[in-house]
């Protein structure tokens, strides 16, 4: 049998992986793991506040629409002060959708014979934080002619 450098050389490059190196390995891949999930709950909310959004934008689109057919007495008899808007039946019959979102009408006379309607929807995100989207619309005597939506 040989003895010498050789020999010790082969057998150090035989030996199998060492604690350290599986626990680092471990750590690794935890690291990978977590950072991984927590992006994906990120892009989640974000997927859910997007929806969200749509929705709310559908509500004040409808709401808008139906301010469209009113005629001038209906809209110059209108409160000044915020009005809560109950929610057109095809949100409601969702429960997601119907119990989340909240719909005001605030009506200002910025000059006679016009009248400034600002529509809001507040709900919820999926982030638990508060998020509201407005529509103002200006309606004169003849008739809805500008609206415009903003983001707060």
């Amino acid at each position: 049998m040989k003895s010498g450098p050789n020999r010790s050389r082969w057998s150090r490059q035989s030996r199998g992986v060492t604690i350290a190196e599986v626990a680092m390995a471990a750590m690794f891949m935890a690291l990978v793991l977590t950072t991984s999930i927590t992006t994906l709950q990120r892009a989640f909310i974000s997927l859910q506040n997007a929806r969200d959004l749509n929705i709310a934008s559908q509500v004040l689109q409808s709401e808008m629409e139906k301010m469209r057919l009113a005629d001038w007495s209906t809209v110059e008899t209108m409160p000044a002060s915020a009005t809560s808007v109950a929610l057109d039946a095809t949100f409601t019959a969702n429960a997601f959708v119907g119990n989340r979102f909240t719909l005001t009408r605030t009506v200002a006379d910025p000059k006679t014979g016009t009248r400034l309607i600002t529509l809001r929807v507040n709900w919820t995100g999926a982030d638990q934080r508060p998020l509201s989207r407005d529509l103002s619309l200006r309606y004169s005597r003849n008739g809805l002619y500008d609206y415009f939506y903003s983001q707060t």
